[in-house]
């Protein structure tokens, strides 16, 4: 499912991709969205063009003041041959004014003026082109049409939405026709510019840097001029436009930086900005409709490639940074390049991203959660209810809500059947770890979490190597690092390919396990379990540490329990049948009376034998009975038991109770056979006509009884086995009394479990003391009297 999905996501980007670019290849083709690039042209224009005007250019304007002055419009052709005169040393003069009929009250005015634009020399008349298709040119009457310098088209077309942005420097059709400004700068003798500007003109129409707003250029009144207010020298060498501008007087156009003004730009004005533009040569540039599709696509073709990586608010987020960059991007190429990329079809494709996109990841999504969940009845129904809903068909059609309470339905789910496994997973009694593919920690037990708290200081963190964890387990180096390897590379150590992994390593995976003793000492069973996804997958495994101390240390109790039966107890068994086999013979059979005493030590060794092993596993097993006892009686009671022998033997017993009232919570028989023991003990190993010596003192919140010899001592080497199971000390002295070694392993469980303990001071040559600790009644030692 995870491989359909991805491709399904895939196909989806693709599916989006090619809707997106085809957008905006479509916008910025056929200018779909011509308005709002318009709208924008104009305020980055209104912002980064604004420049001083040419001083080299001068505009005279026919306006109210003129018309006041000089009288009604049209005025005398005379007038405008005195004007002439004034303008004699302008670098060119151009006339805004159409001359397309001849005076009809003096034909001799028209030759007038005729002379002084001939006599002039610089003068270029406008002409107007009609007829879109052939571009027909509407031009003065003959006589002036002669006189001038040269003709210039004064068209001025606006764009869809009124506004004037662009210009054409020479007709569509006829390139020979050449707009006023280029003329104007072929009358002043530019004429490389015109050259190179008609070159260009595939290139048209040109986008008009303006200087600014209305009335940046310096308008000069027509009559100033021509009764001398303003100096003719003003004028010399400079571009002089003609034009009108008074009320209801000549064209006005909107322009991109008159949209903050309360009046349009006058036709004049117009000109002069295309003549300043035409000098400086810094039209504002664009890319052909090709390269301007190439460049929209740039920018959303890359958010498209982002966005198969991000998250739905990372998404919404760099949309809206792609917004600003495309946007400032065609700012600072205006402002610094003179260059203008119109940014609104990469914008338009750029913000159509986002929620395309955010629909066909959310049906993506939804369509998903339908099916998982849909599975996740199907396969793990739980309760009755969530059979009904596995056996219902798929539903894709639901609305977003529904779907998120089905989701939080499926997630509930989820989250107790988590529970479920936590719980298991803590409730099993021996440690387990798991880890990743990485061989990193990521969830252990409560009992783990213990087993590593009572090794030492390492405490089980999310991460942790598997090669950390079983060092601080393992003392053992190599087998550490086999165990590590056998775990990490199961594979290879299974066919033999791992050369550090010892094959009983790799019994890790088994069924037996590998058995290590830790850094306590307790035995351990590890066994190492993979675990995989839902799609097979293998995902990490899970270490089992299973205590087996106690099974190994039954298993030693069993095995010397069957040394016991079968050496310890069968060996008098057999002196006995000897006996028998040997009283048969007459002539080897032994007196009456020294048989019958040989079966009877044999039979009273085995009798003690037993008895000893019966007394020991009582005192390992037996439920005790914890009742307040006198233990100075208890000790006087074991010392009154051996006076027979200490007579026997002329051992004297030298008893130091002082404290009468010593009292304890314990069981009375279990502690009489434990003194017994001691007190057995020193009788047997010292030799007759000496001292033993029982004490009884208070050691804090402990009674210390302490019962010294006169024997033959022990060396510090038999000292760390005597508490040792079925171990005797002195086995093979001469004076050896015998036994199974039970009494001082008895004496040990017996004082262990009344919370005490036992220890011995001796050295060869000097006797043996032994001292056991049991922890005081604090209860009868409160309500006893005081002695």
């Amino acid at each position: 499912m995870l491989g359909s999905l991805g491709r399904r996501f895939h196909r989806e980007w693709i599916l989006v991709t090619l809707l997106i670019l085809t957008v905006t290849a479509l916008c910025s083709q056929f200018s779909i969205l011509s308005r709002f690039s318009f709208a924008l042209y104009d305020v980055a224009v209104s912002y980064t063009q604004e420049r001083q005007p040419d001083p080299d250019i001068a505009i005279v304007v026919i306006d109210d003041k003129s018309l006041a002055q000089i009288g009604f419009w049209p005025w005398e052709r005379k007038v405008h041959a005195n004007l002439l005169a004034t303008l004699r040393n302008a670098r060119a003069v151009g006339f805004d004014i159409l001359f397309t009929d001849a005076d009809p009250h003096d034909p001799l005015v028209d030759q007038q003026l005729a002379q002084a634009i001939e006599h002039n020399g610089k003068v270029v008349l406008a002409n107007f082109l009609t007829d879109p298709g052939r571009q027909v040119p509407v031009n003065p009457i003959a006589k002036l049409a002669d006189a001038a310098r040269a003709l210039g088209f004064i068209n001025i077309v606006p764009d869809t939405d009124g506004m004037v942005r662009r210009i054409r420097l020479t007709a569509p059709q006829d390139n020979t026709q050449q707009h006023f400004a280029l003329s104007m700068l072929a009358a002043g003798g530019d004429t490389a510019t015109v050259a190179a500007l008609s070159a260009r003109s595939e290139e048209q129409p040109y986008l008009i840097p303006f200087v600014g707003a209305p009335l940046t250029f310096p308008m000069i009144s027509y009559s100033d001029v021509l009764f001398g207010r303003i100096p003719a020298k003003y004028f010399d060498n400079k571009y002089v436009l003609i034009g009108a501008w008074g009320t209801g007087m000549g064209d006005r156009f909107p322009t991109p930086t008159s949209t903050s003004t309360v009046d349009n730009m006058s036709g004049v004005e117009i000109l002069a900005n295309v003549l300043q533009s035409a000098r400086e040569d810094n039209w504002i540039s664009r890319p052909g409709k090709w390269a301007h599709t190439l460049i929209s696509l740039i920018p959303v073709l890359l958010l498209l490639i982002a966005i198969r990586q991000l998250s739905p608010r990372r998404v919404l987020f760099a949309t809206l940074v792609a917004l600003l960059l495309v946007l400032a991007g065609s700012l600072l190429m205006l402002a610094l390049g003179n260059y203008w990329i119109t940014p609104v079809a990469a914008m338009g494709g750029i913000a159509l991203t986002y929620p395309v996109w955010s629909w066909r990841t959310q049906e993506i999504a939804l369509n998903q959660m339908s099916w998982e969940m849909s599975e996740l009845n199907r396969e793990y129904p739980l309760l009755g209810a969530e059979m009904a809903l596995a056996d219902a068909p798929q539903k894709f059609h639901l609305s977003l809500n529904e779907r998120i309470m089905e989701l939080r339905f499926a997630l509930n789910r989820v989250r107790s059947l988590r529970q479920f496994i936590s719980d298991s997973f803590n409730a099993i009694p021996d440690p387990a770890l798991v880890f990743d593919a990485n061989h990193r920690l990521t969830l252990w037990t409560s009992s783990a979490e213990r087993y590593m708290a009572s090794l030492g200081d390492l405490a089980l963190t999310e991460g942790l190597p598997v090669q950390t964890l079983l060092n601080a387990i393992i003392p053992d180096a190599p087998t550490c690092r086999e165990l590590a390897a056998a775990i990490e590379y199961p594979e290879r150590t299974a066919s033999g390919q791992t050369p550090e992994t010892g094959s009983a390593a790799a019994s890790i995976h088994a069924e037996d396990g590998f058995e290590v003793r830790d850094h306590a000492g307790n035995d351990l069973l590890l066994k190492s379990m993979p675990t995989y996804t839902a799609g097979r997958r293998r995902s990490g495994y899970i270490l089992n540490l299973i205590d087996i101390s106690a099974l190994r240390q039954a298993e030693r109790k069993r095995d010397d329990t069957l040394r016991f039966i079968s050496h310890d107890m069968r060996a008098p068994q057999n002196s006995i049948l000897a006996l028998i086999d040997l009283q048969a013979d007459a002539a080897r059979a032994l007196p009456t009376d020294e048989l019958l005493q040989r079966v009877s030590h044999l039979s009273a060794r085995t009798i003690g034998l037993v008895e000893d092993f019966v007394q020991f596993t009582r005192a390992e097993k037996a439920d005790i009975e914890f009742v307040p006892l006198n233990l100075s009686d208890l000790l006087q009671d074991a010392i009154n038991e051996l006076w027979v022998d200490s007579r026997t033997r002329n051992i004297t017993i030298v008893s130091n109770i002082t404290p009468l009232c010593a009292f304890i919570k314990g069981d009375q028989s279990l502690l009489m056979r434990c003194l017994g023991n001691l007190l057995d003990n020193a009788f047997k190993y010292s030799t007759d006509n000496t001292t033993v010596t029982c004490s009884l003192a208070s050691a804090g919140n402990f009674w210390e009884v302490s019962i010294h010899d006169q024997g033959c001592g022990i060396s510090e080497q038999d000292q760390q086995h005597l508490f040792t199971l079925f171990t005797r000390v002195g086995a093979g002295r001469e004076q050896d009394p015998g036994g199974l070694g039970l009494g001082l392993v008895f004496v040990k469980t017996v004082v262990t479990r009344h919370h005490g303990d036992v220890r011995v001071q001796s050295a060869p040559g000097h006797g043996s003391t032994f001292i056991i600790r049991l922890p005081k009644d604090e209860a009868e030692e409160s309500a006893g009297p005081s002695l």
